[in-house]
């Protein structure tokens, strides 16, 4: 298929030429959109490119407006999906949920300003990068015909901040909250048997603690690009056990099972002892939150050639258009109080273990999740 959304019609190239030319004959329309801070861009009925500020050019590497001529956002901004079909921007499945091509489309349909936010993935280099957008697409009409002004302010940093501070407050004041609840049972029984059981809980909830601490520090450190990593070797099973023992204990395991599935093969891992189990740890926990009581969890792995493949498995269906959108970094499914865990475990695994991040959910299968490594490091 051309597209599974918007049109793949695009302008001929003489045209476009035409409407570059119509907007450069005017000086002061130059020096107004050069004067925006923010990117900045006329498109045609087609999506298509036909004139922008320089903040555009110089954000995305164009050397001059004629090499971005002709281009839709998500081929400017290198979108994942922007190549997905022959369409290109706007035609693939995940691009019905992008707050760009939306906003570009209901301003084409209804002739009045339109925005919304946009969440994109795309390369710079050979890295994938998140970015966080507000895009506003407002309606001109210039030489009798009818174009698109398409405004984009980058909300990166602000978006990751407030997600950032909804789960370290989230996770923190539930540990802490459970951590005081038992005490204060404590406090109010003589019987010590109780008293060690719970002071024992006590001391998990307490190390959970730490660890959601950790867990915020190491993202913080992956996303700056300083995280430091120390590559030792590990048997594949110990790193399994050492996941179940971990969230056993977790306040998300409650009523709930994780069952082992370890590999045939002894050989071990070289990785990043910390980072490895805090992927997992973040795959089980999410596996965990999506099933009722009385479920199962399976965590196992797979040594095929010279690679180690960690697979989460839960009885669960994760719906399309969640699917869809699952890697992105603001995105979540838990709205105010998560996020980040799917984006953090691909951020970590892929530009830091050396590996790759992906999944299946269907009906017949459930959802697993599958992390495949080296079982040693390249270089």
């Amino acid at each position: 298929m051309d597209t599974f959304f918007a049109s793949p019609d695009r302008a001929p190239d003489e045209v476009l030429r035409q409407d570059l030319q119509a907007f450069e004959q005017f000086a002061a329309l130059k020096q107004f959109f050069n004067a925006l801070p923010f990117i900045a861009a006329v498109l045609n009925k087609e999506r298509q490119l036909v004139y922008s500020n320089r903040a555009l050019l110089d954000a995305m590497g164009f050397p001059n407006i004629e090499a971005a001529l002709g281009r839709r956002p998500g081929e400017w901004l290198n979108c994942i999906h922007a190549k997905e079909t022959p369409g290109g921007c706007g035609t693939s499945e995940s691009c019905q949920y992008c707050g760009a091509i939306n906003a570009i489309l209901s301003c084409l349909r209804t002739g009045e300003r339109s925005q919304g936010e946009c969440r994109i993935t795309g390369y710079l280099g050979d890295k994938e990068v998140s970015y966080d957008f507000w895009a506003v697409a407002s309606p001109i009409t210039f030489n009798e015909k009818f174009y698109v002004v398409l405004s984009i302010a980058d909300i990166s940093h602000e978006k990751r901040r407030l997600a950032l501070e909804r789960i370290f407050f989230h996770d923190i004041l539930n540990t802490a909250g459970g951590l005081r609840g038992f005490l204060e049972f404590v406090q109010m029984t003589d019987d010590m048997q109780e008293i060690k059981e719970h002071v024992d809980t006590a001391t998990r909830l307490s190390d959970d603690l730490i660890d959601e601490i950790v867990a915020q520090r190491q993202l913080l450190s992956a996303e700056r690009g300083d995280l430091k990593v120390e590559w030792e070797s590990i048997p594949v099973i110990q790193m399994l056990e050492n996941v179940r023992s971990h969230m056993s204990f977790h306040l998300v395991a409650k009523g709930r099972y994780i069952r082992l599935d370890p590999p045939s093969s002894p050989l071990p891992i070289v990785s990043d002892i910390i980072l490895l189990k805090r992927v997992l740890v973040n795959l089980v926990k999410n596996a965990l939150e999506a099933i009722p009581e009385g479920e199962t969890v399976v965590l196992g792995a797979d040594i095929e050639n010279d690679r180690a493949i960690f697979r989460v498995h839960n009885p669960g269906v994760i719906p399309k258009n969640i699917q869809l959108q699952l890697f992105q970094r603001s995105f979540s499914t838990k709205e105010k109080t998560r996020g980040l865990g799917t984006y953090s475990v691909k951020l970590l695994t892929e530009q830091y273990l050396g590996g790759k991040v992906s999944f299946k959910s269907t009906p017949e299968t459930g959802t697993i999740f599958y992390v495949e490594l080296p079982l040693k490091p390249l270089s």
